[in-house]
């Protein structure tokens, strides 16, 4: 009997905080005083990728490393999914930031599966303004105006993807906003 409700304790401490973080997300999200992120990361060709590029286009950030399973096995269904959005003229972009230590591992690893979506660099510092990552496969979901309004902690699937972009797809960009 004390087991079955330790059980039951800790299946609504979960629950409440996983409708604490989405309430965070949401409410981040409505906040029209939130500011859109300008962040910088080294891609992995050398030159620069900006966020602020993005302005206009849903952007679904992928922090991932080659020596994750979950993550590499993701990849494939990323490139998937940011071709049928490319193919249906949708305004979304994926992108990869990957926290391995060597950036010529991340580019062989790109170049053998001819991964497609820009590939940046990134660590503990450039990552902070997105908060606590508590592990990798994490994905961000950037609105239009450059706003974090989701995040996805884990492995995902396309369909999963495309249930979180599919309004914010709708939605008006207002440059400068």
């Amino acid at each position: 009997m004390k087991k079955r409700n330790l059980v039951l304790l800790l299946i609504a401490a979960l629950l409440l905080a996983g409708t604490l973080i989405v309430s965070h997300f949401r409410a981040l999200a409505a906040d029209s005083s939130a500011k859109p992120l300008a962040l910088t990361f080294p891609g992995i060709d050398g030159k620069p990728v900006k966020l602020a590029d993005y302005r206009g286009k849903v952007v679904v950030l992928d922090v991932w490393a080659t020596w994750c399973p979950y993550c590499v096995k993701e990849i494939p269904m990323l490139m998937a999914f940011q071709q049928e959005a490319t193919k249906d003229k949708l305004p979304v972009q994926v992108l990869g930031v990957s926290v391995d230590r060597d950036k010529k591992d991340v580019q062989s690893y790109v170049k053998e599966q001819k991964v497609d979506y820009p590939i940046a660099m990134g660590d503990q510092k450039s990552l902070k303004p997105f908060g606590s990552i508590p592990g990798i496969p994490v994905k961000f979901i950037i609105n239009k105006q450059g706003v974090i309004v989701d995040k996805i902690i884990g492995a995902t699937d396309k369909e999963t993807l495309q249930k979180k972009i599919e309004q914010l797809v709708k939605e008006k960009y207002v440059k400068g906003k």
